[in-house]
């Protein structure tokens, strides 16, 4: 092989890389009024398109997010809503829930429990099921951890609820 043909190859093989990296992204945005540093490289929904979540009724979606708190965490909670049309619908058996023991450390993915030391690395992961009764529409996905009033780490990813599976 020639090294034109060598460079070439190389060139389209990065390319079918990167491009198969990017699509695996989450279209991930900042919440409202907050700002956090790489969020879209912390942030996994599955499953998940470049432009949108597709949420398959009778499925279950997986979150995964990492963050790194500033101060010790007392305590975590899940904030989870669909905003159809401007109003925020809570996903039931999500919001409000606690979100402590679906935390591990990002280094070792050892378990732990609140209180959380600061400026640790921590991998939050979160399987839920999208309920047959919910309607077929576009939405907006927010999902905050919080804890108390503080934002630990807050996104907001485009999404449609399909029809999915029968069961």
């Amino acid at each position: 092989m020639s090294n034109m043909y060598k460079v070439w190859f190389v060139a389209v093989v990065f390319a079918t890389v990167l491009s198969a990296v990017y699509s695996y992204a989450t279209p991930s945005e900042q919440c409202p009024g907050e700002s956090f540093e790489d969020l879209r490289d912390r942030i996994q929904v599955t499953p998940c398109g470049q432009k949108r979540c597709k949420l398959p009724k009778n499925s279950n979606i997986t979150v995964v997010f990492k963050f790194t708190p500033k101060k010790v965490v007392k305590s975590i909670t899940n904030e989870v809503f669909a905003n159809i049309a401007g109003v925020p619908l809570p996903f039931i058996g999500v919001d409000g829930t606690d979100a402590c023991g679906d935390v591990k450390r990002a280094d070792t993915q050892e378990a732990v429990a609140c209180p959380l030391p600061a400026d640790q690395d921590y991998v939050y992961t979160n399987v839920f099921p999208v309920q047959p009764f919910y309607p077929a529409v576009n939405l907006r996905v927010h999902w905050n951890l919080k804890d108390g009033k503080k934002s630990l780490i807050c996104f907001e990813v485009p999404a449609v609820i399909t029809a999915g599976k029968k069961n």
